[in-house]
């Protein structure tokens, strides 16, 4: 069922998320801020309007004949086999490594639930593999479980906050554990 980009905007409206509106190009476009510094997340309808692209552009752009390439394309690869949502992509035109992403909608909807869970999905996968690319392209070395958002949360879960912030965290977590897979079977981890 094909959405137009009024119907588009009116479901990104309803995630609670903000954004800017390109009317001209037809473009939604949210920006957020990590430990990897500013994102922008953009999308646009394809396929006269049967689909939603999502891109989130220029993680890093990493030259073919940087020493830590094949290092970098491993661990890109690696991520796109661990997330659900989500796909790194490397250009060997210029170098550019970014994230998308494509929802087909054919003949179903769109409910702000499920955006909402991709962007935000998207867009704490960025944060979280732009951080480590970076590291990994300086030194040559991934950067340690426990300095990974994963670690973090765990070590900050462990106690000792507020019950809010717990709370808080506690779905932040959850939201991050939602949008990856085990190796095995495909399910969310526990």
């Amino acid at each position: 069922m094909a959405i137009t980009f009024e119907e588009l905007k009116a479901i990104a409206e309803q995630t609670g998320l903000k954004f800017f509106c390109d009317e001209e190009k037809q473009i939604l476009i949210l920006s957020g801020l990590g430990r990897g510094g500013v994102c922008h997340l953009f999308l646009r309808l394809m396929e006269e309007g049967e689909a939603i692209y999502l891109r989130i552009p220029y993680l890093a752009v990493v030259p073919a004949d940087h020493p830590n390439l094949t290092k970098a394309l491993l661990m890109l690869m690696a991520e796109n086999d661990r997330v659900k949502v989500g796909r790194f992509c490397y250009d060997p035109n210029d170098g550019e490594v970014y994230l998308d992403w494509f929802i087909p909608l054919e003949d179903s909807t769109l409910t702000s639930q499920q955006l909402g869970r991709c962007l935000k999905a998207l867009m704490v996968l960025a944060d979280e593999v732009g951080v480590r690319l970076k590291h990994l392209l300086e030194t040559g070395e991934d950067l340690p479980e426990e300095r990974r958002i994963e670690g973090m949360l765990r070590r900050l879960l462990s106690g000792g906050l507020s019950e809010e912030v717990e709370v808080r965290l506690r779905r932040l977590f959850q939201d991050f554990e939602a949008s990856t897979k085990e190796s095995e079977g495909g399910e969310p981890k526990e």
